[in-house]
């Protein structure tokens, strides 16, 4: 008598099954293995963006779109005042922000208290926010650290006495020296 695996080897259709499923576990393997890798980088992938400081929206972005009227009654105010500002950051230690204001009659504004809001555009998660002090007639400085390069996004709020109040936002591009000489 013979044994089933030498019967099986002289068996033709016996031979053909077991390679259709030895083939079979094998592209399925090699289908599942595929899925895995994809898997495994999409979950890096997501993992990356969520640790990411800079993939965040900015906080308080749906607020300040339904406020967006209340933002246009502050600036038309602000308009009004006829107050003139400069800003800039503090040299060499960028560890605060200058503001120059001046009036209507290019004279200083003093007697102001306020706040500036800023953040970089690279780290929206990451704001910041200080007082306006007073250093000289009209001239303010806010200690916050501005001294990455790029991009940053200012809010800031000026009051003196009861009746006037200023306020605006902009979109400050504070570049390294260093670099806009290369640029150049």
């Amino acid at each position: 008598m013979m044994r089933p695996t030498q019967m099986d080897s002289m068996n033709p259709n016996v031979s053909i099954a077991t390679s259709e499923r030895r083939s079979r576990r094998f592209w399925v393997s090699v289908i599942c293995g595929f899925f895995a890798i994809d898997f495994s980088i999409a979950a890096i992938a997501i993992t990356m963006a969520a640790s990411d400081p800079s993939f965040r929206s900015i906080p308080g972005y749906g607020e300040r779109a339904v406020a967006w009227d209340i933002r246009q009654q502050r600036k038309k105010l602000s308009k009004e005042l006829g107050w003139r500002i400069e800003l800039q950051r503090t040299e060499p230690s960028r560890d605060g922000i200058a503001l120059t204001v001046s009036d209507a009659a290019n004279q200083p504004v003093t007697g102001c208290e306020g706040t500036v809001r800023v953040f970089h555009f690279t780290r929206v998660a990451q704001q910041s926010q200080a007082e306006w002090i007073e250093q000289q007639p009209g001239y303010y400085v806010a200690r916050v650290d501005v001294a990455k390069s790029g991009l940053w996004q200012l809010e800031m709020e000026l009051r003196r006495g009861a009746d006037q109040r200023f306020w605006s936002e902009q979109t400050k591009n504070w570049s390294d020296v260093a670099v806009s000489e290369l640029v150049e």
